[in-house]
């Protein structure tokens, strides 16, 4: 079940997205130099009530029976195939069904047919993907019409082709005004490039279809959130793209620094952690330092978080933070990185007291073993702790419990100086962490902490380079206060 327009593409190209589908499109509508020919976006605009139809039609005959695919994951979920047969077509042979059901494409954005299964039954079930024949719609609003784009499970190349070329030339040819949701228009068009061009090639294309739709239309919420997406685009695209962020950022800064649609506090903590990250793979101590503190400074970028996972997850992915645990992956939390990241940008500049502050005031920059140790008047009788806390840390990481802790510490102390061994990167992450606190700890005068951390550090986690770098460190400072 084809649209008419697709239908006669399709019949037009075989299929084939080649020169002769853009000379094609190059005579009927023209081209630019973002992506060539475009497609006369008033052609595939639907009325409401066209839309409505189509799209329930449509569904009726790609979803409107379970398959034998989907079996298993029924039984799984407790329910009853027949059951489920019974009402999905049950649903289908009432055509009044057809305005509900578009409401609901219509305010996601697109529907699979897990979606679908959720909207009857009112309950999840990851179904897997399989030749239904129908992979998903999109559905957005133009103005008074709507886009609406099947994407078959044959041909995919073709299909996203198709939906990107015209996603693309409404973006070209209506005003941003008109278009409902295009972020989330925009995201879906990424998507849809990012099957047929590399990650450099659609962060130039979506670099550029975002300039001339700044070119042609007048400031608006909507224009600063592509402009955001587009810096986002450029971080997640490629080492060639990742060296234009600063320069990007610089401009978006500029253009809305003040007025109505200025940059609100969350979109600034997102660009300041993008320029944190930016100044990690420069090496640029200053930058980072700057970033890391205002990002510390009040909780800023946890009190943000959610929302930039939500909205942002290609930049802010979601991991729990591990307070409890010294042993860890740094990396796996953007906060726990954050604390390590700009730890070690402290000791390397010498910045002992503002190094000293963090650890005092935050949990995440040590464990919590070592943060309650800190804030305890006498930490004497609690100092074996330290120990314990690295051993489960140790037996979690290795074997995912600690009711092997010996088993765990021999596997571990075998293998984590082996270069490229399971557990080499974290225990060099961890021995450069420790190592930065000991000499932050040093200068604050915790003695009987330093003592006993260090204990535990060349008992588990010494590489001889941290080590060596620590105890040159700390004849320094010796001599110096001698």
């Amino acid at each position: 079940m084809l649209l008419p327009f697709d239908e006669q593409l399709l019949k037009e190209t075989q299929g084939q997205i080649g020169e002769e589908l853009e000379q094609r499109m190059r005579e009927t509508c023209g081209e630019t130099s973002i992506w060539g020919g475009m497609l006369d976006s008033e052609s595939f605009l639907f009325d409401q009530e066209r839309a409505e139809r189509f799209c329930f039609l449509l569904l009726k005959n790609y979803w409107g029976k379970v398959n034998l695919f989907f079996y298993d994951s029924f039984h799984e979920a407790n329910f009853n195939v027949e059951v489920v047969n019974e009402k999905i077509q049950q649903f289908f042979e009432e055509p009044d069904n057809k305005k509900a059901l578009f409401a609901f494409i219509h305010k996601q954005g697109e529907i699979q047919f897990s979606q679908l299964i959720e909207f009857l039954f009112a309950k999840s079930v990851q179904t897997p993907i399989t030749e239904t024949g129908l992979a998903r719609l999109v559905v957005f609003k133009v103005g008074e019409r709507y886009f609406v784009q099947p994407l078959y499970s044959d041909q995919q190349k073709f299909w996203a082709y198709i939906a990107g070329k015209k996603i693309y030339s409404l973006f070209v040819q209506q005003p941003l005004s008109t278009i409902e949701r295009p972020l989330q228009m925009m995201r879906t068009f990424k998507g849809l490039l990012q099957v047929q061009f590399t990650k450099n090639r659609v962060a130039t294309m979506i670099h550029q279809l975002v300039q001339h739709i700044d070119y042609e239309n007048p400031k608006s919420y909507a224009l600063k959130q592509l402009h955001l997406l587009n810096i986002c685009s450029h971080y997640s695209s490629g080492r060639r793209h990742f060296k234009k962020l600063r320069k990007c950022v610089a401009n978006v800064q500029a253009e809305w620094n003040q007025g109505v649609f200025a940059l609100n506090d969350k979109e600034q903590t997102l660009l300041s952690y993008i320029l944190f990250q930016e100044a990690i793979d420069r090496h640029d101590n200053a930058t980072i330092m700057k970033h890391g503190l205002h990002l510390i400074e009040d909780e800023r970028l946890s009190n943000h978080a959610i929302e930039l996972i939500v909205d942002y997850e290609e930049i802010l992915q979601s991991m729990n933070p591990q307070p409890h645990a010294l042993v860890k992956n740094y990396t796996d939390n953007y906060v726990e990185h954050l604390f390590f990241v700009l730890l070690d940008t402290l000791v390397k500049e010498a910045q002992w007291q503002r190094a000293w502050e963090l650890v005092k005031c935050y949990e995440l920059a040590t464990c919590s073993s070592i943060y309650e140790l800190i804030q305890q008047q006498n930490p004497q009788s609690m100092l074996h702790v330290i120990e314990a806390t690295v051993q489960q840390d140790i037996a979690v990481f290795v074997d995912g419990k600690t009711q092997m802790i010996r088993e765990s510490l021999l596997t571990w102390h075998a293998q984590y100086l082996e270069k490229n061994s399971a557990y080499s990167d974290v225990a060099e992450m961890t021995s450069q962490h420790v190592c930065n606190l000991l000499k932050i700890l040093f200068y604050a005068e915790q003695d009987l902490l330093v003592e006993k951390l260090l204990v535990v550090y060349k008992k588990y986690l010494h590489i001889p380079a941290h080590f060596e770098n620590l105890r040159q460190f700390i004849e320094q400072r010796t001599a110096v206060t001698v």
